[in-house]
């Protein structure tokens, strides 16, 4: 939701920066709906237990899971082993939500090309992907669609909104989870509010600092950080579009907006550094870790479960005399077996 905000702001602050470089009637211009549509679903197609989670499908398929793709063409048992959340979110919002196979949410273009962010199938090796073989063709429709520059058979660049899509996601990220180090107490709320108020200009800073609390009132202090922060990064990557804003029309613009900016910029550096914390300090600790270790087990329990049930109901549909296929794997039994060893 608040990825979703960030980007409707970041929307309508570019609608109205840009006007004078958009045809048409500008004054009527709202990026801000079509973005924050985009921000809502980003992370939609994401498993529980989030990155560690796709490793562990990626991993019960590898393994436990092979049994499933022994007949499969090899583009679609690669799809079953790389697990990619963004693929899955295509899928999700296009296919399975509302109407199935029939335009799911049935998004505008617009919509689903800001959502893309990496506009390439799993037919590319050694890339995050946002299309499954399944929704190829409908990755290529939004495209066509959207004129969005061809790079190879199986890659596009990126719809300009995207790059809002994204820069949304790394300011609500990149800050919150440095405010959730501190609630798990991984880092102290000095260093916390030191680098988030480093993105702004001395005298606002100074306004800042004299409207927060004691450190004991860590929570209050940041509701107040976080208004101020937001709008210096919204800023700053509706800056960075701007500056380059030819190269991302043209579809050469590789990174991030953040990484876009000058490397001496105040608010490049804080998401830089809030992002390496991120990594070095605060995914690594060690009841994150412990949490992410238990989703090995209810990912291999469920994927069990599901994928015996599943072919069970397509031997089933398939039997020429329509008689259902009854044995110790069957679904109900399959079932119970799940929640008894979920309990």
């Amino acid at each position: 939701i608040e990825v979703g905000q960030v980007g409707r702001s970041l929307g309508r602050c570019l609608g109205k920066r840009a006007r004078k470089r958009l045809p048409g009637d500008s004054n009527v211009l709202d990026l801000g709906a079509i973005v924050q549509a985009a921000c809502v679903a980003h992370d939609i197609g994401n498993p529980p237990f989030g990155h560690a989670g796709e490793e562990a499908i990626s991993h019960w398929f590898e393994g436990a899971g092979q049994k499933y793709l022994v007949n499969l063409a090899e583009e679609y048992r690669r799809d079953l082993s790389r697990c990619e959340g963004n693929a899955q979110g295509l899928r999700l919002i296009t296919q399975t939500e509302n109407h199935l196979y029939k335009g799911g949410m049935r998004l505008t273009f617009a919509t689903l090309g800001a959502f893309l962010k990496y506009p390439t199938t799993s037919s590319t090796s050694g890339k995050k992907f946002s299309a499954f073989i399944s929704e190829k063709p409908i990755l290529e429709k939004i495209a066509n669609r959207l004129g969005l520059i061809q790079r190879s058979d199986e890659e596009w660049s990126r719809h300009p909104l995207a790059f809002l899509t994204e820069a949304a996601d790394d300011i609500c990220y990149a800050t919150l989870d440095v405010e959730d180090a501190v609630e798990l107490g991984v880092i102290t709320y000095k260093e916390a509010s030191s680098l988030l108020l480093s993105a702004l200009p001395p005298s606002r800073r100074i306004e800042v600092e004299a409207r927060v609390l004691d450190a004991r009132a860590f929570r209050v202090n940041f509701s107040r950080i976080r208004g101020p922060l937001f709008e210096a990064l919204i800023d700053g990557a509706v800056e960075a579009f701007l500056n380059r804003y030819d190269e991302i029309m043209a579809g050469r613009l590789e990174g991030d907006l953040f990484s876009s900016l000058p490397k001496n910029d105040r608010r490049r550096r804080v998401v830089e550094k809030a992002k390496r914390m991120g990594r070095e300090r605060i995914y690594g600790e060690h009841y994150k870790s412990q949490v992410e270790l238990g989703c090995y087990t209810t990912v291999e329990t469920l994927l069990g479960a599901f994928c015996a049930a599943a072919v069970e109901c397509a031997q089933h549909i398939n039997s020429p005399k329509n008689e259902a296929v009854i044995s110790r794997g069957h679904p109900t039994t399959l079932l119970r077996a799940m929640s008894a060893q979920a309990i």
